[in-house]
C-alpha cells in the first residue's frame, strides 16, 4: 500500500543527507560543524527507521514530534546563535526537513484515527 508518510519521511532523510554531502564536500573544521554534521547523519538515518516502524503508528508519531522539536530548536540555535558563513542553506535544509516531518505527522495521525474510528464501529 502507498503511504505518503514514508514518501515525507523519506524526502526529510534526503534532505539530511544532502546537508551532511554539503559540509562535507565543503570541508568545514570547525566543531559546530562536526556537531552539525553528526545531527544530520543521525536525523537522516533516525527518519529512515521511522519509515519501517509503520505497524507501530502511536509510537511513531511520539517518535517523530519529539525528534522534530528537538530538530527545530537546534535550526533556531544555528540561525541564532551561531555566526556560520553558509548557515542560510542549512538552517533551510533544517527547517525543510521539519516541515516534511510535519506533514508526515499529519498523515499518521489521519491513519491512528481510522484505525481507532474503525474499532469504535466494530
Amino acid at each position: 500500500m502507498f503511504r505518503k508518510q514514508s514518501i515525507y519521511l523519506f524526502i526529510s532523510s534526503a534532505v539530511n543527507f544532502f546537508i551532511m554531502a554539503l559540509i562535507i564536500y565543503n570541508d568545514s573544521q570547525d566543531n559546530l560543524m562536526d556537531i552539525c554534521l553528526g545531527v544530520t547523519a543521525a536525523s537522516g538515518n533516525f527518519f529512515l527507521y521511522t519509515i519501517f516502524l509503520y505497524k507501530k503508528k502511536n509510537l511513531q508519531l511520539k517518535m517523530i514530534r519529539v525528534f522534530s522539536i528537538l530538530y527545530f530548536i537546534f535550526g533556531c540555535y544555528i540561525t541564532f546563535f551561531t555566526n556560520l558563513e553558509y548557515s542560510s542553506f542549512i538552517v533551510f535544509g533544517i527547517f525543510t526537513t521539519c516541515i516534511f516531518s510535519f506533514v508526515a505527522t499529519k498523515y499518521i495521525k489521519k491513519d491512528v484515527d481510522l484505525v481507532s474510528s474503525s474499532n469504535r464501529i466494530r
